[in-house]
């Protein structure tokens, strides 16, 4: 046997992959592993067959191995279960050996019995427990304590495989039963979330059903009455009809009107297409106007419908449309929801850097729980005196265009019985700003004759049309579908031309672009406006880019069918 001193230079013929540590193990990560096979070192043969022979009861494969070097290369083919290993071998020693599988992370649990032919010095024991040895033999070693040694190792190593084993089992269920826990929470989320849903569709088709039929109500009301009208004048239809008669038309067509506009300016908030046309105006006149224009409603429920201001009066910088659409949708309100003998008032003036018009009511007050939602839109809990709800549009278009201004409402109430008080806040106009003022490019709508065509594909609408314009002194052309319209203007050379959007066939914008395409032998440029359903900005913007100088949304008045024949054409 040769001594234990380790020979220099072995380090070059070790395999690379025992001298890195590349295969040391994430922290919180084990990677020491086992196997079933026994591996024996010794330089001598002959101790190479007595371990083996003493060890073969066990059944466990021997792999036998004659150096250190050569030890290191089959740990790197498997994982053993015990290593006997000779101390004192040429070249490197069994301490040198046991040091470099220790270095190893998967090798650093496999048990080692040191076996030497030399007394052991306490020193030596020491270093060998150092090096990660499990147990010491002297030889010639006697194989039933070899053996006895051996089996328990591998023993335990089999109780730690099948400890590890039921932990990989354990692990697996649990993750199972995780796996299974987060399967049907998932399946109750979505089933929550389902059924959430469900509850929102029938709310939102609930809602739907409401909304369509105070909808239908709020049409048959101003219907009604139109239709009797009718059947009044076809009564006695050679008699001129009664002023009181016309009163009731002309308010139920402009109430028709705006539910219409409420419900289209609805659509272009929701999609971000309300566009306001701004300009320096007097709060006065706003307010006159909207007043003026409720004033005959408030009569016909018997309201006492008072006007007061401060002085001076303040001036706003705002769209004047708009504005009086605003106050137009507080008086409606205020008069829906106080009962005939009520008194409203309006007051407006200036607060600081700020213009307000208060309208207040004696009315049917509003809900506590209501007053946060009063301006949400389709809010429809309160009950008009006569038992009917609007389409709760008009607060929430009221706030809307308010905000749009950069200014604020707020509505208060005592409490159900007690009125009501709503407050519109915007900023007041600064004379000093540089705003641009918008000109208005409407000329005086009574001058001379035009000659017009009428195209329309609704009979009814474009005969009216046609003879309100022959009233005004007009000479018109009618027609029902674009191809008519085309040959019409060519042959006449009208002045104006009002032309319908939805034709069949060929509709109003293909007829513009042909128009403005076809070549002419006078300098006299066609005015072509389109009369149309269709209200949107991105309806505008496609009317212009086809060739009308002017577009009008349907239903028109009189005064704005008259303003658009005479407007300044705009540049296609």
């Amino acid at each position: 046997m040769t001594d234990l001193v380790a020979q220099p230079g072995y380090e070059e013929h070790l395999p690379s992959t025992m001298l890195d540590d590349s295969d040391e193990p994430e922290e919180g990560r084990s990677l020491m592993t086992y196997g079933r096979d026994i591996l024996v070192v010794d330089d001598n043969d002959t101790n190479l067959i007595a371990v083996e022979a003493a060890l073969a009861p066990l059944g466990r494969k021997m792999v036998l191995a004659r150096s250190g070097v050569e030890a290191l290369a089959r740990l790197l083919e498997q994982d053993f279960a015990l290593i006997i290993l000779d101390v004192a071998m040429p070249g490197m020693d069994g301490f040198e050996t046991a040091k470099l599988v220790r270095s190893r992370a998967r090798n650093r649990a496999t048990p080692i019995i040191f076996i030497t032919g030399l007394s052991w010095q306490d020193e030596e024991i020491l270093k060998g427990y150092e090096l990660g040895a499990f147990d010491f033999m002297m030889k010639p070693v006697r194989p039933e304590v070899l053996r006895a040694k051996a089996s328990v190792f591998i023993e335990l190593q089999d109780r730690t495989l099948e400890l590890q084993l039921k932990a990989d089992e354990l692990r697996t269920a649990q993750n199972r039963a995780h796996e299974r826990e987060l399967t049907m929470q998932r399946k109750r989320f979505e089933a929550e979330v389902m059924e959430r849903q469900m509850e929102q569709m029938a709310e939102a088709d609930r809602r739907k059903d409401e909304f369509l039929a105070i909808l239908a109500h709020e049409l048959r009301n101003p219907l009604q009455p139109l239709q009797t009208a009718v059947e009044v004048m076809e009564h006695e239809p050679e008699k001129p009809v009664p002023g009181r008669v016309r009163g009731i038309i002309k308010r139920q067509v402009t109430f028709i009107g705006r539910l219409v506009d409420d419900l289209l300016d609805v659509a272009r908030f929701q999609t971000g297409k309300l566009e306001l046309r701004r300009e320096p105006l007097s709060l006065d006149k706003i307010v006159e106007e909207a007043v003026g224009d409720m004033r005959v409603q408030a009569e016909s429920r018997k309201h006492a419908l008072s006007l007061e201001h401060t002085k001076p009066s303040p001036r706003i910088h705002g769209d004047p449309v708009r504005l009086v659409q605003v106050i137009c949708n507080l008086l409606s309100n205020a008069i829906k929801y106080t009962p005939p003998g009520g008194r409203i008032s309006v007051r407006y003036g200036q607060d600081g850097e700020n213009a307000f018009v208060r309208v207040s009511d004696t009315g049917k007050g509003i809900p506590a729980d209501l007053v946060p939602r009063v301006f949400d839109m389709f809010v429809q809990e309160r009950v008009t005196p006569d038992g009917a709800g609007g389409l709760g549009l008009g607060l929430g278009l009221v706030k809307r265009l308010i905000e749009l201004h950069g200014g604020t409402v707020k509505a208060s109430s005592d409490g159900v019985g007690k009125g009501s008080v709503f407050e519109v806040r915007i900023p007041a106009y600064d004379e000093h700003a540089t705003i641009p003022v918008q000109k208005d490019v409407v000329d005086d709508p009574t001058l001379r004759p035009l000659k017009a065509v009428v195209c329309d594909d609704a009979a009814d609408l474009r005969e009216l049309v046609a003879e309100l314009l022959r009233m005004k002194g007009h000479e018109v052309y009618v027609c029902e579908d674009g191809a008519a319209a085309l040959r019409v203007i060519a042959d006449e050379k009208p002045d104006v031309a009002l032309i319908d959007i939805g034709l069949p066939e060929m509709d109003g914008y293909e007829v513009a672009r042909r128009v403005r395409r076809a070549p002419t032998n006078t300098d006299k440029r066609v005015r072509l406006i389109a009369m149309t359903g269709y209200g949107q900005a991105v309806d505008r913007q496609n009317a212009m880019q086809a060739g009308f100088d002017a577009h009008i949304v349907k239903p028109a008045s009189a005064e704005k069918i008259m303003r658009a024949l005479y407007g300044t054409p705009e540049e296609s």
